[in-house]
């Protein structure tokens, strides 16, 4: 029974030790991993295809033959990694530790030369001297000046893309708030001509409604006057008739008495002649007047009190000429204090740099990649450690020396 047991467990071990287990990570420049797909070919032939978990991956080689791992996007540069999986006899049963790689897909420009790209970008295999995987350097230094041309001239598209996606950025934001102020207008007029338009209907309304009522008076036609009853007539009572007084008997007639004879007339007297009327005198001549000239009397300034004159023949009532006066003001008028308020004085301040920071692991090689951005201005900086050459250092794209490298772009973060 132990005997079994252990064959069995050392059955499992080879199965796990006749494999090779890499560990992948893809990244996209300018995009996404959406329609990414990774393609395994094994001695030539496809094996099968990821599209999904890309940015983390882990695949498992069978030992003893070839794979072509092709890393694919539409519009996208293809890169492809080279796994010759086959080991000494003698190292067949030794575990061998997980290979570690990341690869960057950059866009497909017009007039960048990718013909290099058409063959792997690196090479693995089996190295006697670590007995582990590792990248083949005589390959790795084989297409390096080709790599690095392509890598200059892809830099160079992607910056010219950007400051065109910045300008396309901004005129978008012009063209934005234009049409902005074009929308505003419109609504503005149209909302004045909704008013017009409401306002018309309005009237139009009101016109209509009086017209018909119009209508309706004329064709309606006018009450006949109701008949006034006329009053009933009463009978007139007849009057009774009175009863005929009864005549009364007269009184009888005594005698007149006699008349007294009339006086006798006294004779009249003879009357005075009248005295003779004295004759009349002729008025005397009226003396003539003397016209007087007068001058001119300077008119008078108006005293507090007022002068009155009765006219002669008038009404007697009195003109009153109006009071003409002007006073000082006492008030005085407010003084302008013009002051200056002290400008607030502007301090420029230093814009903090920011400091970016990644590591690319590619075959045959690790470039740390630096940008520090202050203000408008970015500088990045590159150090290229490969694996048989030496280490690299450059600052935007020029060499420059390690000093210049660690006071610059190390120094920011406190390296």
């Amino acid at each position: 029974m132990l005997a079994a047991v252990l064959a069995f467990a050392g059955a499992a071990a080879a199965m796990a030790q006749g494999k090779l287990t890499v560990s992948g990570k893809l990244r996209v420049d300018g995009g996404n991993l959406d329609d990414c797909k990774l393609v395994v070919y094994k001695d030539g032939e496809k094996q099968r295809t990821l599209t999904t978990d890309l940015n983390k991956f882990t695949l498992d080689l069978d030992l003893g033959a070839n794979y072509i791992l092709s890393f694919e996007k539409n519009g996208f540069v293809t890169k492809k990694l080279s796994f010759n999986t086959n080991v000494p006899a003698a190292q067949g049963a030794t575990p061998f530790m997980p290979f570690a790689f990341v690869v960057s897909i950059f866009k497909q420009y017009d007039g960048v030369n990718t013909v290099v790209f058409n063959q792997p970008v690196g090479m693995i295999r089996y190295d006697d001297t670590q007995e582990e995987f590792d990248y083949d350097t005589d390959y790795t230094k084989s297409i390096q000046s080709a790599l690095e041309d392509a890598q200059e001239a892809v830099a160079e598209k992607q910056k010219q893309e950007a400051d065109k996606e910045a300008d396309a950025a901004k005129q978008k934001v012009s063209a934005d708030k234009e049409k902005a102020k074009q929308d505003a207008r419109a609504a503005k007029e149209a909302e004045a001509k909704a008013k017009v338009d409401e306002r018309d209907r309005k009237e139009a309304d009101e016109r209509a409604a009086k017209d018909a009522r119009l209508a309706q008076s004329a064709a309606k036609p006018e009450p006949e006057p109701k008949p006034v009853p006329k009053p009933e007539s009463k009978p007139v009572p007849k009057p009774e008739p009175k009863p005929e007084p009864k005549p009364e008997p007269k009184p009888k007639e005594l005698p007149k008495p006699p008349a007294p004879p009339p006086p006798p007339k006294p004779k009249p007297e003879p009357k005075p002649a009248p005295p003779p009327a004295p004759k009349k005198m002729p008025p005397p001549p009226e003396a003539p007047v003397a016209r007087v000239r007068q001058k001119p009397v300077a008119p008078r300034s108006v005293l507090p009190a007022v002068e009155a004159k009765v006219l002669s023949g008038g009404d007697e009532r009195i003109a009153v000429a109006p009071r003409m006066e002007s006073e000082n003001s006492t008030v005085q008028p407010a003084k302008v204090r013009s002051a200056t308020e002290p400008r607030p004085k502007f301090e420029e301040t230093t814009a903090l740099p920011v400091r970016h920071k990644e590591v690319v692991v590619e075959p045959g090689q690790v470039i740390t990649v630096v940008r520090v951005e202050q203000g408008n201005n970015a500088n990045e900086y590159r150090k290229v450690v490969r694996k048989y050459s030496g280490t690299f250092y450059f600052k935007d794209g020029s060499s420059c020396s390690q000093t210049t490298y660690e006071r610059e772009a190390l120094a920011v973060a406190g390296e």
